[in-house]
């Protein structure tokens, strides 16, 4: 009795009861395994790798088919428009992070638009990087001098009130503005969603900075030598990361300002205000001892570990799980 035969008789015995479903779901899967085997044998890799116009269709429709292609084509896609590979690049990275934290904290974006997240990468770049920016680097431009002292704890200083403040205020703008439009427009933005955008203002921010950066490759700054592979890895790859997770622990802080209140000067700077100042201190403590790896290491993992714990705290207030905690990546 061949297969087929097999599989028709195993379908009578459980339509008349003599089996149980599990044992017929069993000689089923290993009929077909048998099945298949043969028509490899008979008919070669055309008989398990056909067109089928059922796969094609859930392939085509897939998201996540559309988003991995679109990751790893894009630098093909930035150097036929034309866009030079190191500035290109820089926004490769950027999208990158954006699809990893949005799949591996599985963050629920309720109240949110796609275009919301476009807005403020923006906003990040036309009015924060050309106006914001600038005018508070002039505002506390005594902290910026420090940063080119010899005594690295005035170094710091200029880092942490200089850089660390005018960034993290720069990406922290774009989020308000999205969140009080969407608030006019009558949308109540979730606190992941809110996360999210802070994340994205970083992103938008790291790709940014890192391509008014590319001119200088080939030169040095602040004693640095922006040719060397380890200084240009570590921008691509280190910056979008780090930015985010600034961004992103400020912006949770803003949705908490908005959580079941109207948001207003006040409530924003109390609550608000200190993970501003956190951020800042973060921020300016990485750049200020990236010379030393360890200390810069543990700044990176301790950024981290508060922007995980802020996500937690986010599900946990909108009444979802912390299940993602517990995915295996490998």
């Amino acid at each position: 009795m061949n297969p087929d035969e097999l599989l028709a008789e195993y379908r009578r015995l459980y339509e008349r009861g003599l089996i149980s479903a599990d044992e017929f779901e069993r000689q089923v899967g290993r009929l077909s395994s048998e099945l298949r085997v043969q028509r490899l044998e008979a008919e070669g890799i055309g008989s398990i790798l056909r067109l089928d116009p059922a796969a094609i269709v859930k392939i085509v429709t897939s998201q996540v088919f559309w988003v991995v292609l679109v990751l790893a084509l894009m630098p093909l896609i930035l150097a036929a428009i034309g866009l030079p590979s190191a500035q290109g690049m820089t926004l490769y990275f950027a999208f990158l992070w954006f699809f990893l934290f949005l799949r591996l904290f599985r963050l629920d974006v309720y109240g949110s638009y796609p275009w919301d997240y476009g807005l403020v990468g923006a906003l990040v770049v036309m009015p924060g990087l050309a106006l914001v920016l600038p005018l508070m680097r002039y505002l506390l431009s005594p902290f910026y001098r420090l940063i080119e002292v010899p005594f690295i704890s005035a170094r710091w200083v200029g880092f942490v009130f200089g850089v660390g403040v005018t960034e993290e205020l720069t990406k922290l703008i774009p989020v308000l503005v999205v969140v009080l439009l969407a608030n006019r427009g009558g949308r109540r933005l979730g606190l992941q969603a809110i996360i999210l955008l802070g994340i994205a203002s970083g992103l938008a921010f790291a790709g940014f900075e890192n391509i008014l950066y590319s001119k200088w490759f080939g030169a040095k700054l602040w004693g640095v030598t922006f040719t060397r592979p380890d200084v240009v890895l570590s921008r691509l790859l280190m910056t979008p990361f780090l930015h985010s997770l600034w961004a992103g622990l400020t912006a949770f802080a803003v949705g908490l300002s908005v959580a079941g209140k109207r948001l207003t000067v006040g409530r924003l700077w109390r609550i608000a205000g200190p993970a501003l100042g956190l951020s800042a201190f973060l921020h300016g403590s990485y750049d200020a001892f990236s010379f030393l790896p360890l200390l810069a290491v543990l700044v990176g993992g301790v950024s981290y570990f508060l922007l995980v714990l802020a996500v937690i705290v986010a599900k946990t207030w909108e009444g979802g799980g912390v299940g993602f905690l517990n995915d295996r990546v490998v």
